[in-house]
């Protein structure tokens, strides 16, 4: 299940560039997003009109504010990430750590940040953050090692 038929420094390198180029697009495509929903929603806010039902005016106005409070965290988080995601090393390693490419029996992780998902030359890539328990209990172990996880036993296949 190799990326790449030759495991080389350069090679290795090139690769975690590109697994950085591809994570940050998609972060940033995130951020588009929710700048899109940050600019509907104040749209929204400067098109209501306060009406007879006073009320009805309230609440709206209190939704409003709660889902720009809640897209301003989501902003915050994101940036956050962009930011990880630039500082991330992108040298071979062979234990596990930031910027450790791992191949699980589960599949592929990055030790990065929790993004989510990505897929590099077919292989499903889950971003999973430093501090995640997974992250944690792997911490420092080498290929060919099998840590207990919340009761199961997970092999480190390959790190990159």
């Amino acid at each position: 299940m190799p990326f790449f038929k030759e495991n080389s420094p350069t090679a290795i390198r090139d690769f975690k560039a590109h697994l950085k180029e591809e994570a940050l697009r998609s972060v940033r495509e995130n951020l588009s997003d929710l700048n899109s929903q940050f600019l509907a929603l104040q749209e929204a806010s400067t098109g209501e009109t306060k009406s007879s039902a006073g009320d009805k005016y309230e609440t709206g106005r209190e939704t409003i504010r709660q889902s720009r409070a809640l897209l301003e965290k989501q902003l915050q988080t994101i940036r956050q990430w962009e930011s990880k995601i630039q500082q991330i090393p992108l040298e071979p390693v062979s234990d596990i750590r930031e910027g450790a490419v791992v191949l699980l029996d589960l599949g592929w992780i990055w030790v990065a940040v929790s993004f989510g998902k990505l897929v590099i030359q077919t292989n499903e890539i889950q971003g999973v953050s430093v501090a995640s328990p997974l992250v944690l209990a792997l911490k420092g172990r080498k290929k060919g090692d099998v840590v207990t996880f919340k009761g199961r036993k997970i092999e480190i296949l390959d790190i990159l």
